[in-house]
Order: structure tokens, then sequence, then C-alpha cells
């Protein structure tokens, strides 16, 4: 299924590698009640989604959330096009899946752990049963879903935050925060400020602060749109006051110091495409920080992606 030509924006306009199972992703996300729309409806979005479905939000009938795929600026395989979830004019995007096949896997193994129906199971079809068979989890031996699906299915932040939340609720601090360092670590999920905003609010929450302080500041040395909260109480958590420009200036000064060789205040050497990116990155954490909107800055986000070389990107902005 492919009914708004996802599949044909993705490689035409996106210029991404397609994910597999793209038919069957849309299937379960219809199946989960989700209203399939059309991937060019990205206005009040994020530059870099793609929208696949809206559904009502929780909080009230006048919000409509936005499943979408991010299309990361540069071609890492490593990172590929995960599943994020966002509203139109919000600032932060929120990380459901690192992939298509593991948005998949966990919907599967919830339905079939709950015991209920199987109607993503067969909206998901052959694709579906390539990825997880019926049964698996309850002959897996594990206690629980979220154990299962870390350890079978892949990484999910709130699976993880669950875990080390449990933990603490069991008055055990030190696994709590040996999870929460786990859940920082690079592989698991390659630029996303989240895991350290978690991890530096952990700190906080247990009397921590110089580790709660450095953790935010880890935190926004990440794409301030990928934290979960308000970028001003994680700016204020790592002791950095200010407006974006000044938590930017403040965040740079600190690089400096930190390099051997490089006296404080003298940045290292940057060639004019990371100058690019660099401000192409800024005007996208600007509006995280609550600085103008998304559609604003489409026109100088794609001028700065093409002084970058990133030609495909900037179209794809704009489109």
């Amino acid at each position: 299924m492919d009914a708004h030509g996802h599949g044909r924006y993705i490689d035409e306009v996106a210029t991404f590698p397609r994910p597999e199972r793209l038919g069957s992703l849309l299937k379960v996300l219809e199946a989960q009640r989700q209203t399939i729309v059309p991937p060019s409806n990205r206005d009040g979005l994020q530059p870099l989604l793609i929208p696949l479905a809206c559904h009502q939000s929780p909080a009230g009938p006048d919000e409509e959330v936005y499943t979408c795929f991010l299309r990361w600026p540069d071609l890492s395989s490593s990172r590929g096009m995960p599943i994020v979830q966002t509203s139109k004019g919000s600032r932060q995007v929120q990380l459901l899946a690192r992939s298509t096949d593991e948005y998949i896997h966990r919907a599967l193994c919830e339905e079939d752990a709950a015991e209920c129906t199987d109607s993503l199971a067969s909206a998901a079809g052959e694709g579906g049963r390539e990825i997880y068979q019926k049964g698996a989890f309850g002959s897996s031996g594990l206690g629980s879903v979220d154990a299962y699906l870390v350890r079978k299915a892949g990484m999910y932040p709130d699976v993880v935050e669950r875990l080390a939340m449990n933990h603490i609720q069991k008055g055990d601090k030190m696994s709590a925060l040996i999870t929460a360092e786990w859940y920082t670590r690079k592989n698991h999920f390659p630029g996303w400020a989240r895991p350290f905003e978690f991890n530096a609010n952990l700190y906080s929450s247990i009397g921590r602060n110089e580790e709660a302080r450095d953790g935010a500041r880890i935190a926004l040395r990440f794409p301030w749109w990928t934290l979960s909260g308000n970028f001003q109480d994680t700016a204020s958590l790592a002791q950095l006051p200010g407006d974006a420009t000044a938590v930017q200036q403040a965040l740079d000064m600190q690089s400096s110091i930190n390099k051997e060789g490089i006296p404080p205040g003298v940045a290292a050497t940057r060639s004019p495409n990371q100058v690019a990116m660099d401000d192409a990155d800024m005007l996208l954490n600007r509006v995280a920080a609550g600085e103008g909107d998304w559609d604003s800055i489409r026109q100088p986000l794609a001028e700065k992606y093409r002084e970058a070389g990133l030609s495909a990107v900037a179209d794809f902005v704009l489109a």
C-alpha cells in the first residue's frame, strides 16, 4: 500500500533510500486508527519530516499528532530514517522507533502479548511475519514486554526510560543510573539529545546536581528539537542562562577550553561547508528554543544546506 505516494516521495523528493516494508508500516498505522496523510502535507512541521499518518491527541480534540519519517541531512546508514511523532507547531520531535522494522516489531509484539485481536498482524501481512511470529513473546521466557523489546526487537526511548524508572520505584537508584547510562551510549540513539536529557533529569531527581548539570550540557550539544521537554528547562539545568545565542556561545566557549592547544574563545578552524552546516543547525535550534517557527526558516535553512553542498536536502526542505 502506498496510496499517497510515500515511496515515490521518498525516492524523488527526499532522495533518501526507501525503508523496507513501507507498505506494511502504512497498513499497521492505519490499523492503529491513524489516518494516512499525503507526504507533502508538511506545513507547520519540522522541515526534515515526512508525514505518514495522524491521529487525535489525547490532550484534546483540537490537536492532531503526526507520525513521520525523519530525513536526516546526511545519508548516514547508522541513523537511517527513524519514525517520530510531533504535532504542527510543536518545537520538539519524539523518537518512536529507529526503523520501520522496529516499529512494526513492537506493534505486533504488544498486540500478541495483549491477547486481543490480530488486526495489526493481519494488516502487516507477510512483511510483518518476516519480523515477528505470533507467540514469540510468550515462548521467550522473558517476564515483560519491555524486557522482550529491548532484547529481541530493538531500542525504544520510552521503554528504556520506563525500565530506569521502575528501578527508582523499587528504591534501586544504582540500577536506575546504570540503565540511564546505557541509554546514552552513542550507538543506541545517534543524534538524539533525549537520552542525555533524561539522564540529567534523573541525576537531578536524586540530588546529584553536578552530574545533572554536565548531562544537560551534553544534551544541548545535540539538536535541541530532539529534546523531549522544554529547551529552557534543560538550559536551566545546565546552568546556562540566556537566549539561544547566549547558550550556544557558552557551549562553544566550553568546547574551545576543552580542546588542547586552543585558547579560550578561539574557535577551531572549520571548513566553509561545516560553517554552513553549523548555521543550519542553529536555525533549527532557535525554533526549538522558542524563536520563530518552522515555516519561517525553510528558505534560509535551504540556503545554508546549499552552501554546505547539500543541494538535494535544500530542495527537499523547500518542497
